[in-house]
């Protein structure tokens, strides 16, 4: 018997069954058991009117995505320096013509269109799988300077609000390996609060006439006047060669409170993606390693990521209830962000350079470059404190 022979039968049955004494409903339910093989106590249930309800099958619909969109995303996604899906989605309608104007990305134009046309979340669910590995360890070697903290001021956030090119978040990163003993390589990297342009420079030790040369090389490196400084606590930052610095050059010093990372986010987190990702952990302790390191910060990691990798900007917050939402603009490049939001601010000349590049030269082309490099990082010309 069929299952919905059955139901008709239990629905047939159901009103005798309500209506008749205990003998007889022993008698129709011994002939429902017969005729359905159902249980007695599952018998009982469908003739007291609990009806399974069957769940249709579901329809899977044909997979949209496919192989030629997943290959091309992963193009894309290695050309922008792996950056976050946020940040990809609304960059590949000006990141996939670059590549086809290089011949590196052949597209149909249905492929073309789910490209351009798919979500925040579809890119981020192509891209999960590929994600895994790209994690790893911090550590600091800065300690606290405290001589000038009551004439350098600690302020948080007051620098974005007046949105102008030049106020810049500072901060080393140590290349000690897995001992922080001798004198080996930093990188001091900034990153400019308005435009998110950023720059590196690597350092043998930190000691601070190095530092304040390394930011003296950073300022006629920027396309823009230098207005501002907000290090951390670190003594290589808190001492009086930069505060005298400072005050010759009209440049404006603040420090990030102590024990609140945070208010250093922007630069901490340039920190990880264009320098731990790419250099690692090994120790560097050379001069021939600060000059190969010089050489890739300037020659590579420069035009790459200030013309080929979109940054967000911050530009408000909402709150529903307990949870906080945070808004963000279109991301796009610092040079792009730079030429169309603060043309008025711009050193066109030292921008020309990278303007040319950008019609030149491929992001992917670049990108490979800066792998093969990274590949042939003379690490092995390191004293290891261990040995």
């Amino acid at each position: 018997m069929r299952i919905g022979d059955r139901y008709e039968l239990a629905m047939e049955l159901m009103g005798r069954y309500g209506r008749a004494g205990r003998a007889e409903r022993g008698a129709i339910l011994d002939g429902f058991c017969l005729a359905t093989g159902y249980h007695r106590k599952y018998a009982i249930a469908m003739l007291r009117g609990r009806r399974r309800v069957v769940v249709p099958k579901r329809v899977t619909r044909a997979r949209r995505y496919g192989r030629e969109f997943q290959q091309a995303l992963l193009v894309a996604w290695e050309a922008s320096g792996y950056v976050c899906s946020e940040r990809l989605q609304p960059f590949l309608p000006e990141l996939v013509p670059l590549l086809e104007q290089h011949q590196q990305l052949s597209l149909d134009d249905v492929t073309r269109t789910l490209l351009f046309r798919a979500s925040v979340s579809t890119v981020e669910r192509a891209l999960a799988a590929k994600r895994k590995g790209l994690v790893g360890r911090r550590m600091t070697q800065t300690k606290p300077g405290t001589l000038l903290r009551r004439q350098i001021p600690a302020l948080v956030g007051s620098w974005k609000a007046e949105d102008v090119p030049g106020y810049l978040e500072i901060d080393l990163v140590s290349h000690s390996g897995e001992y922080a003993a001798g004198t080996f390589l930093y990188t001091l990297s900034v990153v400019d609060l308005a435009t998110g342009w950023t720059e590196r420079v690597p350092l043998l030790g930190k000691g601070q006439t190095g530092v304040v040369a390394g930011l003296d090389r950073i300022r006629e490196q920027l396309p823009f006047r230098l207005r501002g400084l907000h290090p951390d606590t670190g003594s290589e930052f808190i001492n009086f060669h930069l505060f005298d610095y400072c005050q010759e050059r009209g440049i404006e010093l603040t420090r990030s409170r102590p024990y609140h990372k945070n208010d250093n986010c922007h630069v901490e987190q340039k920190n990880w993606t264009l320098v731990r990702r790419l250099i690692g952990y090994d120790r560097l302790d050379t001069p021939a390693q600060q000059a190969w390191l010089d050489a890739f910060y300037t020659d590579d990691l420069r035009p790459f990521a200030n013309c080929f990798q979109p940054v967000m900007k911050l530009v408000g917050k909402e709150t529903v209830g307990q949870r906080t939402r945070r808004l963000y603009d279109t991301p796009t490049t610092p040079l792009r962000r730079l030429l169309d939001d603060y043309t008025s601010h711009v050193d066109l000349n030292r921008v020309r350079a990278l303007t040319e590049l950008y019609s030149a030269v491929s992001p992917l082309t670049l990108k490979r470059r800066i792998d093969r490099r990274i590949a042939a990082l003379p690490v092995h010309l390191g004293v290891h404190a261990s040995a």
